[in-house]
């Protein structure tokens, strides 16, 4: 049984996690994490009460996952650093010195961080650095929606789609939308747009336009239960494992 502490518990993706957990026979709940001043504090979901005590869960928990924002985060990755517990981390927004700071806990914990915790995401990073490589001179644009109350843009996965384009494009740079007379599109441009509506859960589309062709290439979302499932996925793959910084790759095998 593999005993999991779920920071974040309350929110649209946590809750998800929280109830896939619940129902699966090999993991067990053993805390439920909000921050200070939440509603739900008190409550009890599964059985088991939301509380913001972190450090209290930690007693009896063998992972952790969490699902919250970037200064939560740093702080609940360095509690896991101190306690010697596994850490999924599913959190976006971070700027480059905050994520490089998170990884640091890998010296101490086994850590997987991922902006996106679907199956098929993961796939898709994959599967655009190739296309990106081999597509060498088409021009690359990434287009995401997600609902309106999403607060980072762009949106962490298309982020790192960017990263997998520009790992087989060095020199390659992120041109976030076109306005004005902005003159022709410059070689090594990877655009990005992110739109916001309604209730979209996530789609992405990564698009390779060529001469006389093009290219896509879309992954969408239908339920947040893809991510939970990933999660779970997760879950099961850095249970026991060394410290370390692992990834959805090792999590998948497709390394």
């Amino acid at each position: 049984m593999i005993r999991v502490v779920v920071c974040g518990a309350l929110g649209k993706v946590g809750r998800t996690v929280v109830d896939e957990i619940a129902g699966d026979a090999g993991l067990a709940l053993a805390g439920l994490i909000e921050a200070p001043g939440n509603a739900g504090l008190g409550s009890k979901v599964a059985g088991v009460e939301v509380t913001a005590d972190l450090a209290k869960a930690l007693g009896a928990c063998d992972v952790v996952v969490d699902f919250t924002n970037p200064k939560a985060t740093l702080e609940h990755v360095a509690a896991c650093a101190a306690a010697g517990k596994a850490a999924i981390v599913g959190t976006t927004g971070f700027t480059a010195d905050e994520l490089a700071l998170a990884k640091k806990a890998a010296g101490r914990i086994p850590l997987i961080i991922s902006p996106n915790m679907s199956v098929g995401v993961n796939l898709m990073f994959r599967i655009v650095e190739d296309a990106a490589r081999a597509l060498g001179d088409f021009d690359a644009e990434i287009v995401e929606i997600h609902h309106n109350k999403k607060k980072d843009s762009p949106s962490g996965t298309a982020a790192k789609l960017a990263d997998a384009i520009a790992k087989a494009r060095p020199g390659s740079a992120v041109v976030h939308g076109r306005e004005g007379l902005v003159g022709a599109r410059k070689s090594g441009e990877i655009g990005m747009h992110s739109l916001r509506g309604g209730d979209v859960i996530g789609e992405h589309t990564v698009i390779f336009a060529g001469e006389g062709e093009r290219f896509e290439l879309t992954h969408r979302a239908h339920s947040r239960r893809t991510f939970a499932r990933g999660t779970i996925r997760a879950i099961r793959f850095i249970y026991g494992k060394k410290p370390g910084l692992y990834t959805m790759d090792d999590v998948l095998g497709l390394l």
